[in-house]
């Protein structure tokens, strides 16, 4: 982010959709497993106008913030800062048309191509950027997203073309996506959280304790939790999912104590959740990956730095050598 009034808007956004994910998609939905007396009832219906505020509000931070990656690219990025603009502007201007018609057949194709266009546009100038560890991170949560999309597109379009189904590798893309978004956090800790310290580590335990303990108490609760609020089906081996989230927060952890805005990005990925189902969740998935884009720029612009500095360094004994050759040979 250039400025801190920029940063500032991506905080809030993170702050507020992660208490909308936390208390809409999550806390809420669990308590159908719970008993329900008056006590009960009242804190659920408060908990739910609290999230339907969170949600209200995250719309329109997301749409703001989805503006000045807009207008940022528009003003300083040439053609593909202003393609990149176009995009987003016909993403947004399609999911707000959906608030008063019903997406559908060819629009609703339109939608999932501009989605598709976005990720390749923020894609393809980080892949270009000399930071191998960080391009390999981004590229592997842009697959992730590619795949939830391509999900939901292929439908569409047999439905648009009124192909007869159901549509083939819709369930494979899913798997695929979900794969996809484990290895991702792998990739993201190796770039950004495996210099945490051992305190980071113990915090960021507590997640992933808490998962293991619910998987293993109720294994069949945990998978119906995951899917309402992540979207993740639970198909791997649970000590996968469970290191990763581990991973997943020592970097969160990692990265805000630095004030990386990565940490912003990997909770926005969080609450946007996996296959997203509405039009603003998926608009933090763009956001999130935005930042990561972002992020990777800045790291290769770092690496490019410290070999300048590293060149200048070895350079300098082999200059003052043949000044003192020189020298002696002037004498």
């Amino acid at each position: 982010m250039k400025t801190d009034t920029h940063l500032t808007l991506i905080r809030w956004l993170a702050m507020v959709a992660l208490f909308d994910w936390f208390v809409t998609r999550t806390v809420t939905r669990a308590a159908i497993f719970v008993p329900k007396p008056p006590p009960v009832i009242v804190l659920y219906e408060a908990l739910n106008m609290a999230g339907q505020v969170a949600l209200t509000l995250t719309g329109l931070l997301a749409l703001f913030a989805l503006g000045w990656v807009a207008w940022r690219g528009w003003q300083g990025q040439g053609i593909a800062g202003r393609m990149l603009a176009l995009a987003l502007a016909g993403q947004v201007g399609l999911s707000l048309l959906f608030l008063v018609i019903p997406p559908g057949g060819w629009l609703a194709l339109a939608g999932h191509l501009f989605y598709l266009a976005v990720i390749a546009l923020l894609l393809y100038p980080a892949l270009w950027a000399q930071s191998r560890l960080s391009s390999l991170a981004m590229l592997l949560a842009a697959l992730a997203l590619v795949a939830g999309r391509l999900h939901q597109a292929i439908p569409t379009l047999y439905s648009s073309l009124q192909w007869p189904g159901p549509p083939p590798l819709t369930g494979l893309f899913f798997n695929l996506g979900e794969l996809l978004v484990v290895a991702s956090v792998f990739a993201l800790w190796w770039s950004y959280g495996r210099d945490a310290t051992w305190r980071v580590w113990l915090a960021a335990a507590l997640p992933a304790l808490a998962f293991a303990g619910s998987h293993l108490s109720n294994a069949a609760m945990t998978g119906i939790l995951a899917v309402w609020s992540v979207g993740l089906t639970l198909y791997l081996p649970w000590p996968v999912y469970a290191l990763s989230l581990w991973l997943a927060g020592v970097t969160v952890i990692a990265a805000l104590r630095r004030d990386d805005p990565v940490g912003w990005a990997i909770l926005l990925l969080l609450s946007g959740g996996y296959a997203p189902q509405l039009s603003l969740q998926a608009f933090l998935g763009l956001i999130a990956l935005w930042l990561l884009a972002e992020a990777t720029q800045q790291c290769a612009v770092q690496a490019s730095e410290q070999r300048s500095v590293r060149l200048v360094a070895e350079s300098e004994p082999v200059r003052a050598f043949m000044l003192r050759s020189s020298s002696r040979e002037r004498v």
